[in-house]
């Protein structure tokens, strides 16, 4: 495995394996070594890279627009010689994976439970958000916390998660500021309009039942494919690396193909 910053984008990465390009991308709080279970499972079968985000890991920089970090990871692959990866992300890193495969050429892309309706959370968040910003924060952050399933991740791997796992404040204002001060039915408009760009598969896997919501608009999408491992959590990638690694190689062989 080769580790290393790039100098332009200032993001730190891991390189691993041969073959299609998979980019990894994490969720806000953790960095890329939470990927370190899928890397293995892939076991060089192609050639993956997990970046860590700005603000997260090793990387440098604040937190950023979604746009900016979509733009800084591009930077990255062309420094790399990597061209048409199947962008992989879970949780806010699906957010990314989302505007980057609206934004450059993607073989396809996988949203690791997380779609692309907002509209319900970004209400909650309205309705938290003296908190968040405050020194309620604290009090609010273990709730959000706690529905994400982190005990149904077996060991060792758990404790893999929670080593890469820091909750900062400023970083989580950081990255939900457009959706504490947009609108959220604007947001949504805004989401909708940036994904109707996208034709390129797409798997969605939830560790839950999606929402009519979330299947409606991820059918507008002309290639996609919709999995619910109910009773998973939002780690679900993590709760059984082996099953997930099998379905996204079975993806990636479909990613291929429609080119």
């Amino acid at each position: 495995m080769a580790t290393a910053t790039d100098l332009k984008s200032g993001l730190a990465y891991d390189m691993e394996g041969t073959g299609t390009p998979v980019v990894l991308l994490h969720g806000m709080t953790f960095d890329r070594r939470t990927w370190q279970p899928i890397v293995e499972e892939l076991d060089g079968s192609v050639t993956s890279i997990a970046p860590d985000l700005p603000g997260h890991g090793g990387s440098t920089g604040r937190p950023t627009r979604l746009e900016d970090v979509a733009e800084r990871i591009h930077h990255l692959l062309k420094s790399l010689a990597v061209e048409r990866p199947v962008v992989v992300g879970h949780s806010m890193g699906a957010a990314v994976a989302g505007v980057y495969a609206a934004t450059y050429p993607t073989r396809g892309m996988v949203l690791v439970d997380q779609a692309t309706e907002v509209l319900p959370f970004a209400r909650m968040l309205h309705q938290i958000a003296p908190m968040l910003r405050g020194p309620g924060f604290h009090q609010v952050w273990p709730n959000i916390e706690n529905s994400l399933g982190l005990d149904r991740i077996p060991e060792p791997t758990r404790t893999r998660v929670f080593d890469a796992h820091k909750v900062e404040q400023d970083v989580v204002l950081g990255y939900w500021d457009e959706a504490l001060t947009t609108d959220p039915s604007e947001l949504q408009a805004r989401i909708d309009a940036s994904t109707a760009g996208i034709r390129v598969p797409c798997l969605a896997v939830f560790g839950r039942a999606a929402t009519d919501g979330e299947r409606e608009r991820l059918r507008r999408m002309p290639d996609v494919q919709i999995e619910e491992w109910t009773g998973d959590g939002h780690f679900v990638h993590l709760v059984d690396p082996g099953r997930f690694t099998t379905r996204l190689r079975t993806f990636i062989d479909h990613c291929t193909r429609a080119i």
